[in-house]
């Protein structure tokens, strides 16, 4: 088979799906069509602006298609005209069999976990969030199940307590590629797609369950380490946060952005009376801010107020006087 005859039908919508797309577009495969989500209103002015993958595709040339319904008839009817020989879909919603099965070779899909753990929207923010020792990326056959195919390939990679959401995200998508390349060079020279293996899940399966305002939210009745690791998994976006209630007030407390932390494991607390609320300021060195946990003590390394700009603490606390008696909450 020559890489021309392999007719690439491309699914996807983030960045992650973007650095994909861009390795397909550079190394010259023979992308026929771009299914990417509709247009959404963004910004202050709410004017409609497309998927990342849709502003990177715009002036390639080819065919792009935005359905509102992937069942849509005179959609499935544009795709059959590309004849695809295979669709790759990363980052994207799931497929009906209509669509995934539509390519004569099948459809593959680049995901961020290490399957069978973390099936879902969000891999890599629940990984971090989770504390996993490590992740990956997983490239598997579409099915009419969610993440569940057969698996072609995989690669890891070890995590830290010092990893973050935004730095991860980019690892891996780097190794997606690779996966990628690979399993297209390898379907190149055999003329067909390499075979998978079929998912062993021990246990309840680990869902990696879309990302919301509730469970963004920081609970300071967990443990200090639990907390660092959801700050880690959703930085920079979208970013975990909490509300600062200030002694007397009467308002609506503010929304406070936490981008890193740290746990501070040696924090004598011989010269308290009494054990502080949780989400209440400690004494702290000049430039930091400790903050009461239900167990143990975290440092905020950076933090955005409401309607200011993201700032390390020490920037922070030079321009903002924290009254006394307030705490996170």
């Amino acid at each position: 088979m020559k890489k021309e005859d392999l007719r690439i039908l491309f699914l996807g919508t983030t960045s992650f799906a973007v650095e994909h797309l861009r390795f397909l577009i550079e190394e010259c495969y023979n992308v026929v069509g771009i299914v990417t989500t509709p247009d959404k209103p963004a910004g202050r002015g709410h004017k409609l602006k497309g998927s990342p993958v849709k502003e990177f595709a715009v002036d390639l040339g080819i065919p792009i298609f935005q359905p509102e319904k992937l069942r849509e008839e005179s959609f499935l009817e544009s795709i059959r005209a590309l004849n695809p020989t295979l669709g790759i879909v990363i980052a994207f919603r799931m497929l009906p069999k209509e669509v995934w099965r539509l390519p004569s070779m099948g459809t593959i899909n680049v995901h961020a976990s290490l399957l069978p753990r973390w099936r879902g929207a969000a891999p890599i923010n629940h990984a971090l969030i989770a504390g996993d020792k490590e992740t990956g990326v997983s490239l598997f056959s579409l099915t009419d199940k969610l993440d569940q195919g057969d698996v072609i390939a995989m690669r890891t990679i070890s995590l830290s307590e010092k990893d973050y959401f935004g730095a991860t995200h980019d690892l891996l998508a780097q190794e997606g590629v690779l996966l990628l390349k690979e399993t297209l060079s390898e379907t190149i020279n055999q003329g067909l797609l390499p075979r998978g293996i079929q998912q062993l899940v021990e246990g309840e399966p680990l869902y990696a369950h879309k990302l919301t305002k509730e469970n963004t939210r920081i609970s300071w009745n967990q443990p200090a380490v639990a907390i660092h690791n959801l700050v880690r998994g959703l930085s920079p976006i979208p970013s975990a946060w909490t509300t600062l209630v200030e002694k007397g007030q009467t308002d609506t407390p503010a929304v406070y952005k936490i981008f890193e932390t740290e746990v501070i494991v040696d924090y004598s607390s011989a010269s308290l009376k009494k054990r502080p609320r949780v989400g209440s300021f400690l004494p702290a060195p000049k430039g930091c801010l400790y903050v009461v946990t239900q167990e143990g003590v975290l440092s905020i390394r950076s933090l955005q107020a409401p309607g200011k700009k993201r700032l390390d603490i020490s920037a922070f606390l030079n321009g903002f006087h924290i009254p006394e008696g307030s705490y996170f909450e």
